[in-house]
């Protein structure tokens, strides 16, 4: 591949990265775990600014949030101790989804995030588990809830003005029942024809609060709000499984206008989340 790239670098501190992607801007291109380089380098790009270095790859938990480095490999969280025990191990599931050994070797938790493939398994799992994104600019840091991020408009700053330099899950999410579920055209089929995620605050057989989030037949991952809206306060059993599956195909249906090619997909999705919710009832029981 022929491209015009002329220099390397290697930062070793978020404030000097942050200063050369504001310097370069569209000359340079921003690379962490490399699984996925751009098939067709911009001809603007002169420069390549390789993060491996920063000092980004913590997984620690305090009184207040669960942080994740944004330079942690998906192994790294897929084989966590402290994450097998958060949220029923829900995010070190999640990570083992839909690729290869060696791609989650190298692949980071900012690489699947930021980079805007609706069919990343992220995404889903910590819009649901109600994250926030510290991001790094030439501003300084700002803290934003995690949907936010997935705005095209923000998405559109990373790696040009924004960096990802870690996410912060809420304490109170470790006794959530939470499960992540897929279905692609195998186990390691990184194109899955559907995402989801139900993350439920289970206590004496009532479902006091549920996040449920898909993705891959939307353009991002999405909070379906009419089915949260129904499972508060409602019993978590069966009955309150099948409302909220009706739930997400009303909603999913009207987010892809009941296009033919999306349908296997939303009613894949509406299965995944009435089997998700089950599972998630019968363990936080």
């Amino acid at each position: 591949m022929r491209n015009n790239i002329r220099e390397f670098y290697f930062p070793a501190a978020v404030k000097e990265a942050v200063g050369l992607m504001t310097k370069l801007k569209s000359k340079a291109m921003i690379v962490a775990g490399g699984t996925r380089p751009p098939g067709d380098v911009p001809s603007s790009v002169e420069t390549v600014i390789d993060i491996t270095d920063l000092p980004l790859r913590h997984l620690q938990a305090d009184k207040g949030w669960l942080r994740i480095g944004a330079l942690c490999t998906l192994e790294e969280l897929e084989k966590s101790a402290l994450l097998k025990s958060w949220a029923r191990g829900v995010i070190a599931q999640t990570a083992g989804f839909g690729t290869t050994a060696l791609a989650r070797s190298m692949g980071t938790v900012g690489g699947n995030v930021v980079r805007p493939h609706p069919y990343n398994n992220l995404p889903p799992l910590f819009l649901a588990l109600d994250a926030l994104a510290v991001c790094a600019h030439d501003g300084g840091e700002e803290t934003v809830p995690f949907g936010d991020i997935l705005k095209p408009d923000i998405m559109r700053r990373f790696g040009h003005s924004w960096l990802l330099t870690e996410l912060r899950v809420p304490a109170h999410t470790k006794g959530w029942a939470a499960v992540s579920t897929r279905l692609g055209a195998t186990k390691s089929d990184w194109k899955g024809y559907a995402n989801c995620v139900v993350a439920a605050d289970v206590h004496g057989g009532v479902c006091r609060k549920a996040a449920v989030a898909v993705s891959a037949m939307l353009p991002r991952a999405t909070r379906m709000a009419k089915a949260e809206t129904l499972l508060a306060g409602a019993a978590a059993d069966e009955a309150a499984a099948r409302e909220a599956e009706a739930a997400v195909l009303v909603e999913l249906e009207a987010l892809t206008g009941k296009s033919p090619a999306k349908a296997h997909a939303v009613r894949t999705a509406g299965v995944l989340a009435r089997r998700a919710l089950l599972q998630a009832f019968s363990s936080g029981r």
